[in-house]
């Protein structure tokens, strides 16, 4: 499992002081991003090479309000792998450990000239084996 944390931005919230329910999706966005790069997987190297991978579905569930100065952590584990799609598990919770918004998003692996699904197997095999192992990790 990976964290990532951070502290809610004033611009994130909205006119009722707490965090607009759009940012959670930017708040995954960021961890997985950075997840990506700690574990040798950044975006740039697939897009370098033509391969682009789109959310294909997301899931989630509000539980609690975040609101300005709060710490969060999004917790995130890649808990699906096929060479052409991936999904991730996510919860994220604040600073008292209170769960605030769990899920899962769903992606793809696509060509960035063609827009149709790439094998990571064949187009990057170095990145490819990272998945597998970030999946049974």
């Amino acid at each position: 499992m990976y964290e990532y944390t951070r502290k809610v931005f004033y611009y994130e919230t909205d006119k009722m002081a707490v965090v607009h329910h759009s940012n959670f999706l930017r708040w995954l966005e960021e961890a997985r991003t950075e997840y990506f790069d700690v574990f040798g997987m950044p975006y740039e190297r697939t897009e370098e090479h033509g391969v682009l991978s789109p959310v294909t579905g997301l899931n989630l569930r509000f539980i609690r309000f975040a609101r300005f100065g709060d710490a969060f952590t999004v917790r995130l584990k890649l808990i699906k792998y096929t060479g052409v799609r991936f999904d991730v598990a996510f919860t994220i919770v604040n600073q008292d450990g209170e769960l605030l918004c769990e899920g899962e998003s769903h992606h793809a692996f696509i060509s960035a000239e063609t827009y149709r699904p790439v094998s990571l197997a064949r187009a990057l095999p170095q990145i490819h084996e990272k998945m597998k192992l970030c999946v049974e990790a």
